[in-house]
Formats: C-alpha cells, structure tokens, sequence
C-alpha cells in the first residue's frame, strides 16, 4: 500500500509536474493576463507584448525586423500555448493521485469510509487552488510568477499541500485501517497468508493501472517541456538580437539527460 501511496504523490504530483522530463525555472516576474504579456525583469524594464505580437519597452513601441518578429510571436504564442498544458498536468495528476489513494482507502476500510470522502474533498481543494493559478474567473488564461515559490514554475507548495492532506486522513483513521487489516486477519475467510496475498495482488493491480493513466500524463508533460525549451530558445534570440531586451533572461530550462 504504501508504495502505491508514493508513487501516486510523489511520481503524478510532485512539486516538480516535469521532474521527470525538465526543470523549468523563472526570474523575474511574469504575468499573462487579458492577453497581455507583461514582463519585469531584475533591471525593472517593463516588457510587454499584446496579441499581436507587438513589442513594448518601458512603454514605446520596439521596431522589429521580420526575424525579430518571428521569435517575439514564438515568445508569445509558447508561453499562451504552456499555461493551459501546464494546468491541465497538474489538476490530472491531483486526479489521478485521489483515485489511488481512494482506492487504497476503499481496499482497506471499504467505499464508505469518512476518509475517502475526506482525502477526496482535499485533494479537490489542491485541484481548484491549481486551476485559479492558470485562469481567471471568466476561464481567461492568467498566471502571474509572483505566485510560484523560488522561481519554480511548479513550486513545492503543491507537493507539500498534498502531502498534508495524505497525512492528516492517515493519521486521523490509522485506528480504523489497523482495526479493518486484525479483523480480516483474525476473522476472515481466508488465512492471514493468504490475506497478505491478497492485499499484494490488489496493490499490484492498483500500481499497473495507475502506471497506465500516468503514461498519459507523462507524454503531456514531455510535450510540454519541448514547448518550454522552445520558449528558452526564442528568449535568447530575442536577447541576443534586440538591444532592448538585452535584460530579457526570465527562462531557464534543464532537461532531464537520463530521459533524453
């Protein structure tokens, strides 16, 4: 049970959503809002770009070569294109994750534990929180950098939010699963061998089929740190070529070499 329990929490809604593929890391502050992309950088330059891709420093329009263009539309469009992706990782790894633990919970204790209900609740509380940090309450795309934690993009406060919540409901119905596990042992049909097997083959099963829904989201998370790179790659362009975002550095990206 308990390595179901981690991989559910740690694997498919860690702090880090692209542990796996990349690090991505943000400095400066950045925000997306009513399709404005607006960036201040570590000099207090204040970048912005509207939906049609137009270029603004400190309030003046940039003039653009056809090149320049290019990757300034590459900026805007990446960034508009990884906000939805990232949120959407997020919120179904929270998913999957409460469909594992319930399913442990409702293994041990049965479907109509307290504290399937419980953990189900929080869980879909970190859900909602994640969402409101990608949209705003009209379904328009926002996030802002200023709530990620140490430039993370996928700071820890999720990792650590959710590992709470897990702990608060095992602590709070430990005497009920130990009580579920001797009654079963001591009562039931079976040996305990063949309770131990039991509960081994369920656990396996549990950990295929979560490992199954997880590849899914793996896939979503690689795409998604390619698209990230891209962004990288059009911000050093745009730092190298454009006088005035010569302080443009606001991604870094590190991707996962064992995955490569």
């Amino acid at each position: 049970m308990k390595r179901t329990i981690i991989a559910a929490s740690l694997v498919l809604c860690s702090g880090s959503l692209l542990a796996n593929e990349c690090n991505v890391n943000i400095d400066g502050n950045l925000k997306l809002e009513n399709d404005i992309l607006t960036i201040t950088t570590e000099q207090d330059d204040v970048i912005s770009i509207e939906s049609n891709h137009q270029l603004y420093v400190n309030g003046e329009e940039v003039s653009l070569s056809r090149s320049e263009q290019r990757w300034v539309k590459d900026y805007y469009d990446g960034i508009y294109s990884a906000v939805p992706q990232a949120a959407s990782i997020a919120v179904e790894g929270v998913a999957l994750a409460s469909d594992a633990i319930s399913e442990v919970f409702g293994g041990l204790l049965g479907a109509d534990t307290q504290a399937i209900d419980k953990i189900t609740v929080k869980l879909s509380d970190i859900g909602d929180k994640i969402h409101d940090n990608f949209y705003a309450e009209d379904g328009s795309i926002r996030v802002d950098s200023a709530h990620f934690s140490d430039g993370d993009m996928f700071g820890e406060e999720w990792e650590n939010e959710f590992e709470a919540a897990v702990e608060d409901v095992i602590s709070s119905s430990i005497g009920q699963i130990l009580v579920a596990i001797g009654t079963q042992m001591m009562f039931g049909d079976n040996e305990a061998g063949d309770f131990d097997q039991r509960m081994a083959s369920f656990t396996d099963d549990l950990e295929m089929r979560m490992e199954q829904q997880a590849a899914i989201i793996e896939e979503k998370a690689d795409g998604l740190c390619y698209l990230v790179a891209d962004i990288d790659y059009a911000e050093n362009k745009l730092q190298d070529n454009v006088s005035e975002l010569s302080d443009l550095n606001v991604f870094s990206v590190e991707k996962n070499k064992d995955r490569m």
